[in-house]
């Protein structure tokens, strides 16, 4: 890399958290994509600096600015340290990027298996303990019988603050051996409309096979689905139900498919894929939508905090929501998020709005499980669901 004076570096993608670290305040910077493994603390005074990285402005210019906000000279440098720090951090657009990006994607696609890349993380990766873990979250729920519900709702929220939605899902689960699982995540970083990957998963309990005779099918109808196949590497709101389904059913095999908000560039493309998946169903399919709702705060790029009364008013969006959910009303869910989403960010709209559109006129009933709204850092809070749709009204 080249870390001459006129130099524009321009900072990636990544995640930028407000975080305390040994009484200061800081940034911790990691890349939600996970090529970049590694974190790096930035000192909070450095922000303007940071939000400078746009790549039209110069090490030069850098230095210049850094100077004003220390009220001293700052050498040079201290500048390019600081930007070779970022660019060893992979945090930086470039060839020292791209480069890593090309060599772990090709692994990725070559690969046969997804890992779990969040056991020992989210969850433990021994499988006695992760038995252990998730029996603790399903006890949040009475027992049931006969709960078979065609299609269920369930959150992609940290497992133990979403634990009794978590239960609600899934508690009973009784799908037939050698069930087809759809499960619809939500593609946070997604950059394709859909990617649906045709790859095993890894899970403590063992690997779950992908149908790949079913995702064949699906393609002769659509073309390829693949689209962009490394926002499934690190993303948890697939493996999570993963974990659930494995530990409940053992024999099943997946269909995972990740799905971007729908806008109206992407909807009509969203809408032809439904209906080709919705052509190939029959008794052994079933569906998850791993999901969240609402997303506000100081987390969520909201200029204020929010607490009690922005939980209420979650709680309040996501029960009209719900009700287009529950009736199988894709058009009309579609049309409230999308009048709403930039207020109420809800990052299930995508997996959701696909659901309803391969669900619907299928005379399924829906029900509501679990709603809740929780604290997710400082001033910022998430709200979630759990819910079922039954090819009959429950009893």
């Amino acid at each position: 890399m080249n870390y001459e004076p006129d130099f524009c570096p321009k900072l990636r993608a990544i995640d930028v958290f407000p975080f305390e670290w040994e009484g200061k305040e800081v940034f911790l910077l990691r890349d939600p994509l996970g090529f970049s493994e590694g974190t790096l603390v930035v000192p909070k005074v450095l922000g303007p600096i940071l939000a400078a990285l746009d790549g039209r402005h110069s090490l030069r210019d850098l230095q210049v600015l850094a100077s004003r906000i220390f009220g001293r000279l700052v050498m040079f440098e201290e500048i390019r340290d600081f930007i070779r720090s970022l660019d060893e951090h992979f945090f930086l657009e470039g060839a020292h990027f791209e480069a890593l990006k090309n060599r772990l994607l090709d692994e990725f696609r070559k690969s046969p298996v997804r890992p779990a890349s969040h056991a020992g993380k989210s969850y433990p990766a021994e499988g006695k303990a992760l038995q252990e873990f998730l029996s603790t979250i399903l006890s949040h729920w009475p027992e049931r019988t006969d709960y078979r519900p065609r299609a269920i709702i369930a959150p992609h929220i940290d497992l133990s603050a979403g634990a009794e939605a978590f239960a609600a899902a899934y508690r009973s689960l009784s799908w037939p051996p050698g069930a087809r699982v759809v499960v619809l995540g939500t593609g946070h970083f997604l950059e394709s409309p859909l990617s649906l990957l045709s790859k095993d998963f890894e899970t403590p309990f063992g690997p779950v096979k992908c149908d790949w005779d079913f995702i064949a099918a699906l393609e002769r109808e659509t073309g390829p689905l693949e689209g962009d196949i490394w926002a499934h590497r690190n993303e948890h709101s697939v493996e999570f139900q993963v974990i659930f389904l494995k530990y409940l059913l053992g024999d099943f095999s997946l269909v995972p498919i990740l799905i971007s908000s729908p806008t109206k560039g992407n909807k009509a493309f969203l809408d032809r894929v439904a209906e080709a998946l919705r052509g190939l169903l029959d008794e052994n399919t079933y569906f998850v939508a791993g999901v969240d709702f609402c997303h506000l705060g100081l987390r969520y790029g909201d200029e204020r905090p929010a607490g009690e009364p922005e939980k209420k008013k979650a709680l309040l969006f996501d029960h009209e929501l719900l009700k287009h959910i529950i009736h199988l009303e894709a058009e009309a869910f579609y049309e409230l998020l999308a009048r709403e989403e930039e207020r109420y960010k809800v990052c299930g709209f995508g997996p959701l709005y696909f659901l309803l559109r391969v669900l619907c006129g299928r005379g399924l009933s829906g029900q509501v499980l679990h709603q809740a709204a929780v604290d997710f850092g400082p001033g910022s809070i998430v709200s979630f669901a759990a819910a079922a749709l039954y090819d009959k009204k429950p009893g």
